[in-house]
């Protein structure tokens, strides 16, 4: 009995190997692509206190006209009526910024030595002069911003008080302050978890003894965060 189950089971496998031999292919399951998820910037912890230094160039655009101090507004910075003086800005700061997620909200308190460049001065009935304006100018400002990672792009609103000072061809002393509301934008870099850079541009409407006049600002800051 087993002389016969021998060769059966020899040919069992012979079959199955001829079999497979012939062509025998396992089936293809076919797979759904799978779209990659999106990549987003992981977002970083801003929340903390900083300081640091700024510098940059301030800008004037006031009245097209020049005329005497105005009987209604005896208060003002001093005799702007230049369209287009500039200077230098520097100075330092303080804030701190509190990380809600991808919002970001912040204060921040700043002190810039302003220097505007041969401005337009009127000279009480004689020829218009110029004269360069020395002062200084705090701000204290709102920041909203967007946690983009090592980047915090933000609006910024706040209040400055300017004050200028400046001698016109008579070596006669002028100067004058104010207060005003201001609005910008900038853009802060983390370059390490304690170093962060950044760059910004304000504007504040200033309101002089002979009309309103525009003061902006733009420059670069590198900060400390503690």
């Amino acid at each position: 009995m087993n002389i016969v189950l021998v060769p059966t089971a020899v040919a069992a496998v012979l079959a199955t190997t001829a079999a497979t031999a012939g062509g025998y292919a396992a089936p293809i399951i076919a797979v759904e692509p799978v779209a990659a998820a999106p990549i987003l910037q992981p977002m970083r912890d801003w929340t903390g206190f900083y300081g640091g230094l700024q510098f940059g160039r301030v800008g004037n655009k006031g009245p097209d006209y020049c005329a005497p101090k105005n009987p209604e507004n005896p208060t003002g910075l001093p005799y702007f009526c230049t369209t287009d003086a500039k200077g230098p800005a520097y100075g330092g700061h303080v804030g701190y910024l509190r990380d809600f997620g991808r919002f970001v909200g912040g204060v921040e308190l700043s002190y810039d030595r302003l220097k505007l460049k041969d401005i337009t001065v009127y000279n009480d009935g004689g020829p218009e002069t110029q004269a360069d304006a020395k002062g200084d100018m705090i701000r204290a400002k709102l920041l909203a911003g967007y946690d983009a990672g090592r980047f915090l792009p933000y609006a910024a609103v706040g209040v400055a008080r300017a004050k200028f000072d400046f001698t016109d061809h008579n070596n006669d002393p002028y100067s004058g302050h104010d207060t005003a509301f201001g609005y910008g934008a900038g853009l802060k870099f983390l370059a390490s978890e304690r170093f962060m850079l950044g760059a910004e541009w304000m504007t504040h409407e200033f309101t002089t003894i002979t009309g309103d006049t525009d003061i902006r600002t733009i420059g670069l800051s590198a900060s400390y965060r503690f």
